[in-house]
């Protein structure tokens, strides 16, 4: 069977990685460079940390067991890890969340429990919450560093037979009837497919509509628009953080470089397409300032400052499944997280119908409920 992918991002790489190596001819299509989207400018927090939906939150739990044997196949790499993830509190409402998150995580067998100050200091020593924070710690949670575990997951892939067609779109989908036969990509060439897949991210609903499909994703284009984000990087603080934090004010994580990623949810929320890049630079001096004030011995800069543009379905869960003939569909938030368990189940999906797939399928009736992307872990679900 001749399979195309259409996205390069950490689904579309996952994919191809799990698809390629046996009879499949696979060929993947990213229109810039792989990892250059959202999986590249993500705060790429590894995490089932909303109770909320017991199902989804173990289609997440299985998920983080995915990327662990994953890890396990490229022997350690350091893309992957799990640092575990502190969060701490400290006005009254939003500590009495987040003792009870932690509460219904542990009901759940998910690894959650509240610390002491001096237990945060033996794992995040520069860090000195205010006196009567409340203060959680979740040893199983972690980060992935996007590009290069798209790097890495796209050369097995290549390597095993895959071909990787970049710097040009996919600008339609092409038709026979109803059936789905390929794509026409930005060089006027055609690509033949016995089955298309739609791993486009934000960019998914334009491209399905050339064949008259809906995407229920929140329009990243409209004027205060929840899809995108922002993300800073610094130059190297080595030393400082050791794991994924969530402050109030403030989120970080390390990076493979010894940087730090930065992020906060109220600048998040206030960053659009519209925003321009001075507005961008200054809300990531604000990332830096915040950080300063976090960990007074803190001397990095910012290196680099990220518009970072999720593709968000309206209710927040998945959207996996078959449109039309030939036509496939897999876009997701947290599509670090969920990846390469995605990746395993549509492949079990494509031989015969997957239950664990079943409530994530396109043409379910949604509800818009997603009412922000980065609701952080005292109030909602928020990461990779």
């Amino acid at each position: 069977m001749r399979i195309v992918i259409i996205g390069g991002g950490i689904i579309g790489a996952a994919l191809a990685d799990r698809l390629t190596g046996g009879t499949d001819e696979v060929t993947l299509v990213e229109q810039d460079r792989p990892g250059a989207g959202a999986s590249g400018a993500s705060f790429a927090w590894l995490n089932a940390n909303d109770p909320g939906d017991p199902a989804y939150h173990s289609l997440r739990v299985a998920a983080l067991g995915a990327w662990r044997r994953l890890a396990g196949e490229f022997g350690d790499p350091g893309w992957f890890r799990i640092t575990g993830n502190t969060a701490w509190a400290d006005t009254d409402p939003v500590k009495a969340v987040l003792s009870e998150r932690v509460a219904r995580l542990s009901t759940l067998g998910y690894a959650a429990t509240l610390i002491t100050a001096d237990r945060l200091r033996d794992i995040e020593p520069s860090l000195r919450p205010p006196a009567g924070a409340v203060i959680a710690h979740y040893p199983g949670e972690g980060y992935v560093h996007g590009p290069d575990a798209v790097a890495a997951l796209l050369g097995r892939a290549r390597d095993a037979g895959a071909r990787l067609v970049t710097g040009t779109p996919a600008t339609r989908l092409n038709l026979r009837g109803e059936r789905v036969t390929g794509v026409r990509l930005g060089t006027g060439d055609d690509l033949h497919a016995d089955l298309t897949i739609c791993a486009a991210g934000r960019h998914s609903p334009a491209l399905l509509a050339s064949a008259g499909v809906v995407l229920p994703l929140v329009d990243a284009e409209a004027a205060g628009s929840s899809a995108p984000g922002l993300t800073a990087t610094t130059t190297p603080a080595p030393g400082l953080v050791n794991g994924v934090v969530h402050s109030p004010g403030l989120d970080l994580r390390p990076t493979p470089g010894q940087g730090l990623v930065l992020e906060a949810a109220d600048l998040d929320d206030a960053t659009d397409l519209t925003s321009s890049p001075a507005e961008l630079d200054a809300r990531a001096a604000e990332l830096l300032d915040r950080a300063r004030s976090l960990i007074p011995g803190l001397t990095a800069r910012i290196e680099k400052v990220r518009r970072c543009v999720r593709p968000l379905p309206a209710d927040g869960r998945p959207l996996a499944g078959r449109h039309l003939p030939g036509l496939y569909t897999a876009v997701t938030h947290s599509g670090i997280t969920l990846g390469p368990h995605l990746a395993d189940l549509i492949a079990a999906d494509l031989r015969d119908d997957e239950p664990a797939l079943a409530p994530y399928r396109p043409g379910r009736p949604i509800r818009a409920q997603l009412a922000s992307a980065h609701a952080g872990p005292l109030f909602g679900y928020s990461g990779g």
